[in-house]
């Protein structure tokens, strides 16, 4: 008996040897990883009203930067990669996706059929980078996909890292699927996209795209892109330039972190943002004497003016847009227990809000 068992267990185990042997040891040689895919409103003069054009990019094994891009058209996201991969060559798989773009045409219209798909797909991750594409022409999405640009990567990995230090030292605010997700679902906050936009051979972020509830209705332009990320979150810059009455001058080595106060009166809220920054001055256009405290001061008090200010128009702006960026209802919502959403939309264009910076400067840095 036991040596039956013995021999059972043995061709058992041949079995499984002979098995582990014919599974594909390259699977990935086998199918089209979808890393970047661009949604848009389909223009084809045969689509009916609705209908969704979808550009995805998968790279060449083995070849580089180069790629495959690809173009469907359906009533649905789904349906398009399913029509898709009639013409693709191998399976297509979006488990490797980094990054998805919305044209501004779809955006304009609404995201939410499109995001509802990213999000229910199983297969997307939660660490994917959403944004928005400008122009407004045809084809956007191909143009920028199968552009030629002086990087090693892929158009898909390039901007994915372009992206990345843009959030981590630049002036984009991070961000990622999981947090856009977090942000649209929640009650009383908007969302917000950085904006791409291709160049000759580069792709540069331009602007961030604000959206009441999912569509989008306006931007905050460049220059407003380091206020409204010192407004947001807890963050760590390189540098920025201030116009002072000693010169321009540049400080870096920026930290900031932003606390809102909330008081409510009669059912009515009125904000208060402090945000504490720190950093050093690096370079300023005239010669100044930095040794001297005085002067040191004036350029404070330069900066502090210019960002309580600046910073209320940009507050004002997403106001009169309707675009609660910065989640000034879900923190009234905290205060208020009787809190209603559709009250609150319309009393948030007049909401009482008031910015106030407090900056430390030290005076270490290049001179020029």
């Amino acid at each position: 008996m036991e040596n039956i068992k013995k021999q059972v267990i043995f061709l058992f185990s041949l079995c499984l040897l002979f098995t582990t042997a014919c599974v594909p040891k390259n699977i990935i040689d086998d199918i089209s990883l979808i890393q970047g895919a661009v949604f848009d409103v389909a223009s084809d003069a045969g689509s009916d009203r609705g209908r969704v054009k979808v550009t995805y990019v998968c790279p060449i094994q083995r070849k580089g930067n180069k790629v495959q891009v690809l173009q469907g058209y359906g009533n649905t996201i789904k349906q398009v990669k399913t029509t898709t991969s009639l013409e693709s060559g191998q399976p297509l798989a979006s488990g490797q996706i980094r990054v998805t773009l919305f044209t501004e045409k779809l955006a304009k219209k609404g995201l939410s059929s499109a995001f509802d798909t990213l999000i229910r797909d199983v297969n997307i991750g939660n660490l994917v980078y959403v944004g928005i594409l400008e122009g407004g022409g045809n084809n956007e999405g191909e143009k920028l996909l199968s552009g030629k640009y002086s990087t090693a990567s892929n158009v898909a990995i390039y901007i994915k890292k372009m992206l990345e230090h843009n959030m981590k030292t630049g002036l984009l605010p991070n961000d990622n699927l999981y947090m856009q997700t977090f942000r649209y679902y929640r009650d009383g906050q908007d969302t917000y996209m950085p904006i791409l936009k291709k160049k000759k051979n580069s792709i540069k972020v331009t602007s961030i795209a604000l959206f009441k509830q999912d569509k989008y209705v306006g931007k905050v332009e460049e220059k407003d892109m380091f206020l409204f990320k010192t407004l947001l979150e807890k963050s760590q810059l390189d540098s920025h330039e201030f116009k002072t009455k000693l010169g321009y001058t540049i400080i870096n080595n920026i930290r900031s972190s932003p606390s809102y106060h909330v008081h409510v009166k009669d059912g009515k809220p009125s904000f208060v943002i402090r945000v504490k920054m720190a950093a050093r001055i690096q370079e300023i256009s005239k010669h100044t004497n930095l040794e001297n405290k005085k002067n040191v001061e004036i350029i404070r008090k330069d900066v502090v003016k210019n960002l309580n200010t600046d910073g209320a128009k940009l507050v004002k702006k997403l106001q009169s847009l309707g675009a609660d960026s910065l989640a000034l209802g879900a923190k009234f919502k905290e205060h208020y227990r009787p809190f209603q959403l559709k009250e609150w939309r319309k009393m948030y264009k007049d909401v009482p809000v008031k910015v106030q910076y407090e900056v430390d400067i030290t005076n270490s840095g290049v001179i020029e």
